[in-house]
């Protein structure tokens, strides 16, 4: 009984110790968050049958995420993946919007931005070019 009657002595200063000590735990954990710029590949995906890609605008975004530095520190530019769907497109240019939700990362890992934000990619029918596009784009 006397053990007990110790416990709840000043009972009120013991549970504000308590308090002050978790706001200082979460204090220092979401301290602990960085923001970091990664270089994702993006995948063209769903690519419509009797069509290929002439260009493509880029091959990679800039991806700014937010999270622990625990799991931002192993987290490499070759492990997000950045998907467009080029489901129903017609030959010729299309503009694909990236959406930043679609983006594969880590669990406690946040997306900010994607840049750019949309992705122009030009498809043809299948064997109509005459082979890769030249560096100006022009495919000739």
């Amino acid at each position: 009984m006397i053990r007990w009657r110790r416990l709840l002595d000043h009972w009120q200063l013991k549970l504000l110790s308590v308090a002050f000590a978790v706001a200082l735990w979460l204090f220092v954990v979401s301290e602990d968050k960085v923001e970091t710029v990664f270089a994702a590949p993006i995948e063209l995906r769903e690519i419509p049958a009797g069509l290929e890609i002439a260009r493509a605008e880029t091959e990679t975004v800039e991806v700014r995420v937010r999270g622990l530095r625990s799991i931002i520190s192993r987290v490499r530019d070759r492990d997000l993946r950045v998907p467009l769907d080029l489901e129903g497109a017609q030959p010729g240019e299309t503009v694909l919007r990236v959406v930043p939700e679609k983006i594969g990362v880590p669990r406690g890992v946040e997306v900010l931005r994607v840049t750019p934000s949309r992705i122009r990619v030009v498809l043809r029918p299948v064997g109509s070019g005459s082979g890769p596009p030249d560096a100006d784009g022009s495919g000739t």
